[in-house]
């Protein structure tokens, strides 16, 4: 058997392990994080032939951040195959893939394993969010680690110009953020030509590809949904660049913290670099002193430029961990100590300071965002329970993935990564408010006015005597229960229907008097705001 596909057979068993290892740090879910039940919303509509619909027959928008992803999705969903697992499943040949490819690059064709390559898996196994984020969760981001890394390695490895190009052509397709990897790193793939002395006009293919492929797509969205970047974009990211290179650095700040290993080993390789180039003669940096450096610094551009994100464990930084890890690899430290027990040593501080032997044994700091796609899915299903046989409402949410795949009716997205009105309201986000939950606007909403308003309130199976409003979704919602124009359009409400089921949530008192009360037993509440 050939070592690559042994390679590729040894990755994609030790991959399985450690995505079941995380698997049961976070909930023992196969539906995804919510961010990712908003994919199968898209995905499922698309196949039908609704087009990219957050709600069958509603606007157009692209509240998805993946074009890619979304159509591979919406292909599985026609095939009838099970979306979840299948997805799930191609994530772990896709990680699979690319360790394999990494592996390849570090060893070489002259031997199966070394002592870089076993080192750069422990390395990598051990930080905790890589397996969650690239397969677990069911977002793009395992394709998006794929195709950067093939790129990468393509530099690297000086691949042919035709691959370069469809890798290319994916990677803008995949994620925004990709017209700036593109650009850097097509630059980098010419770079290597003038390097050579022999400059290659066809080197430029790769750098033409990215910008006439971002090109199409631009012109696509704005004939499509209006705009030139995907909704998520205007939903997340304020056009205040100060407060976001800001809230980037505490973001960074944090990834060096939960996984300090990682300012090591980028310090140890960004040395090495300096040293090389101090040391060269013609002060000339070479084709991977170059992709190295393009890596570095375009990881942590990005989160200076947009802010981050919200979640845990560093999901923008995922993506080129690995790389992260062969930089330090491929250093002269390492090759002076490989031999001693000083890695090993390297490796167990990595899996102490990063927290893993915790995560792995009890529940990682993710397992909630599983758990908000699971409880989304159970409030809509008993949603569409409570009115079975009548119209359902439409509903305003807060978490909007996987209360939309679920649910039978209407739903509103209020954060406005579905929701173009919301999302486009504030260019500039509020502050003090939860990253990429700062898009509610109440103007918005008092026009778009649900029939049920989920800031709170839930099901039960006996009469609740109060609405306790959470602090957070308080915070999120800009306290707009305290407003006089909310007070009178909407009410903290408690209905009956005839299974004794009891729902509680704020509801429109519009919507309220529309009931037959025949069907259901109807009564205002009082409400409770809970703090911290």
């Amino acid at each position: 058997m050939p070592k690559g596909m042994k390679r590729f057979l040894i990755s994609f068993l030790m991959v399985m392990i450690s995505s079941l290892i995380a698997w049961n740090a976070n909930g023992r879910s196969f539906i995804g994080v919510d961010d990712a039940e908003i994919y199968h919303v898209y995905m499922k509509h698309v196949s039908e032939g609704h087009g990219f619909v957050y709600n069958i027959g509603g606007e157009r928008v692209e509240g998805f951040t993946s074009l890619l992803w979304t159509l591979i999705g919406a292909g599985i969903h026609y095939m009838s195959l099970p979306l979840e697992l299948t997805l799930m499943l191609l994530n772990v040949m896709l990680i699979a893939l690319l360790l394999s490819r990494i592996w390849g690059y570090i060893d070489g064709d002259s031997q199966l394993w070394s002592l870089p390559s076993f080192v750069f898996f422990s390395l990598l196994f051990v930080m905790p969010g890589f397996f969650e984020w690239t397969i677990l969760s069911q977002l793009e981001t395992g394709l998006w680690t794929l195709l950067l890394g093939l790129i990468i390695l393509g530099i690297l490895k000086q691949e042919v110009i035709w691959k370069m190009c469809v890798f290319f052509i994916l990677l803008v397709l995949c994620r925004p953020e990709a017209m700036l990897w593109g650009i850097a790193l097509a630059t980098v793939y010419v770079i290597g030509s003038i390097n050579n002395r022999v400059f290659e006009v066809k080197r430029l293919l790769p750098l033409f590809a990215v910008l006439f492929t971002t090109g199409l797509l631009i012109s696509w969205r704005l004939s499509y949904f209006g705009f030139p970047l995907p909704n998520t974009y205007y939903a997340k990211v304020s056009s205040d660049i100060f407060s976001n290179a800001f809230v980037g650095m505490k973001y960074i700040a944090k990834f060096f913290v939960q996984m300090p290993i990682i300012p090591i080993i980028m310090g140890l390789a960004i040395l090495e670099l300096f040293k090389q180039y101090l040391e060269s003669t013609v002060r000339k940096m070479s084709m991977y002193d170059w992709t190295i450096v393009t890596v570095f610094v375009t990881s942590f551009f990005i989160p200076l430029y947009t802010g981050g994100d919200h979640f845990e464990l560093s999901r923008f930084f995922q993506p080129v961990l690995p790389f992260f890890i062969m930089s330090f690899c491929k250093t002269t430290f390492f090759a002076r100590y490989a031999k001693h027990a000083r890695i090993l040593l390297l490796v167990f501080i990595s899996m102490v300071s990063s927290r893993w032997i915790v995560y792995a044994f009890t529940e990682s700091p993710l397992k909630h965002e599983w758990n908000i796609a699971i409880e989304g899915r159970k409030q809509s299903r008993a949603l569409n329970g409570f009115f079975e046989g009548h119209s359902l409402p439409i509903q305003g949410v807060l978490t909007a993935g996987a209360t939309a795949y679920a649910y039978e009716g209407t739903t509103i997205d209020l954060l406005g990564l579905n929701n173009v009105e919301m999302a486009h309201a504030e260019s500039i986000k509020k502050q003090g408010i939860m990253k990429n939950h700062a898009s509610f606007v109440p103007d918005v909403f008092y026009r778009q006015k649900p029939d049920v308003f989920w800031m709170a309130g839930g099901f039960s199976n006996k009469e609740p005597k109060v609405l306790n409003i959470p602090y957070f979704n308080a915070n999120i919602f800009r306290n707009i229960q305290r407003d006089s124009q909310f007070k009178k359009m909407y009410g903290a409400f408690v209905l009956r229907n005839r299974s004794g089921m009891w729902l509680m949530t704020f509801m429109n008192r519009e919507y309220v008097q529309s009931l037959d009360t025949n069907l259901y037993y109807i009564k205002e509440i009082p409400t409770r705001e809970l703090r911290n």
